[in-house]
């Protein structure tokens, strides 16, 4: 049996800071290139659930973006979970995925990834080009913040 992206994130991630792995994709990455991979990450969802993107991001940046309970304590795990339940309630997947535990079945794991990566993109995002939103999570954009 194969592991997939997403067994191998939990595992290797799974107890790290979620605002960590945001950092890491800010230092990594260029603002343009955050856009290409958030539109990549996009075309790889089902195609009914594709116009929904904007919402499922609204819900999550008034949900998540000032949370601030949620930067200061939620591991990639909870993150995962709590992204994944908000994607569920926002986005017509249900055919596919209704629950935490069915994106956990190998055969969701793929479009959970997915959803999780469009999140933690778009979060990425936003600290790129938003300093004050980058405070607010605590996290890094170099040496000097």
């Amino acid at each position: 049996m194969t592991t997939s992206h997403l067994d191998e994130f939990l595992s290797e991630a799974g107890e790290k800071p979620y605002r960590r792995l945001v950092e890491r994709h800010l230092r990594r990455t260029s603002v343009s290139n955050f856009q290409k991979a958030l539109f990549s990450e996009v075309d790889g969802l089902p195609r009914p659930a594709q116009p929904f993107v904007v919402d499922y991001i609204d819900v999550l940046n008034r949900e998540l973006a000032y949370h601030q309970e949620f930067w200061g304590t939620a591991t990639c795990r909870k993150a995962f979970e709590v992204i994944i339940e908000i994607a569920v309630g926002s986005l017509p997947i249900s055919d596919r995925m209704a629950s935490l535990n069915e994106a956990l079945e190998p055969s969701n794991h793929e479009l959970a990834f997915g959803l999780f990566q469009v999140c933690t993109l778009n979060f990425a995002y936003s600290a790129a080009t938003q300093r004050k939103q980058r405070k607010f999570m605590g996290i890094r954009k170099g040496i000097l913040g």
